[in-house]
C-alpha cells in the first residue's frame, strides 16, 4: 500500500514538475558547488521498514558521484541525486507499472546524523516525515 501511495505521489508531483523534460537525465551532472554540512553524511545506504512487513526494508542508496539507486523498490527507479541546501532532489523513472514516468522527488531534510535521516516531501504534512536508517 505505501509504494501504491508513494508511486501515485511520484506521478502527481512529475505532472506539476516545474523542470523541463530534457533537464530529467540520468543522473545529474554535478552535486552542488559549494560545500554543504549534509552532503558527507547523506553517502550511502537509507532503509526504512516496509510498512505491513517489518522484516522488510525499502529505501535508496546515494553514491558520491551523484548517482542514486532505489533499494528493494522495483517500479520506482532512482537515477541520480542533487543537493541545495536542506534539499535533495533524487530523479526517477518508473518500470513496470502502466503508467511509465519520469521526475524528480523533492525532499526537505529534516534531520541527518551518520544513522538516522528524516525527510519530509514538498508540500506534505511534517507528519507525513519519512524516517530511514544509514546500513553497510
Amino acid at each position: 500500500m505505501k509504494k501504491l501511495i508513494l508511486l501515485t505521489f511520484a506521478c502527481m508531483l512529475s505532472a506539476c514538475n516545474p523542470f523541463s523534460e530534457k533537464k530529467i537525465t540520468k543522473g545529474f551532472s554535478s552535486t552542488a558547488s559549494v560545500p554543504n554540512p549534509y552532503r558527507e553524511k547523506l553517502i550511502g545506504k537509507w532503509l526504512q521498514p516496509i510498512a505491513g512487513q517489518q522484516k522488510e526494508k525499502q529505501g535508496f542508496e546515494l553514491q558520491e558521484n551523484g548517482t542514486a539507486s532505489s533499494l528493494n523498490i522495483h517500479t520506482l527507479l532512482y537515477d541520480g541525486w542533487k543537493l541545495s541546501e536542506d534539499t535533495i532532489y533524487l530523479s526517477y523513472h518508473t518500470e513496470g507499472v502502466k503508467l511509465i514516468s519520469k521526475g524528480i522527488d523533492t525532499l526537505v531534510i529534516k534531520e541527518v546524523d551518520d544513522s538516522e535521516l528524516i525527510l519530509s516531501p514538498i508540500g506534505i504534512n511534517v507528519s507525513d516525515a519519512e524516517f530511514y536508517h544509514k546500513e553497510n
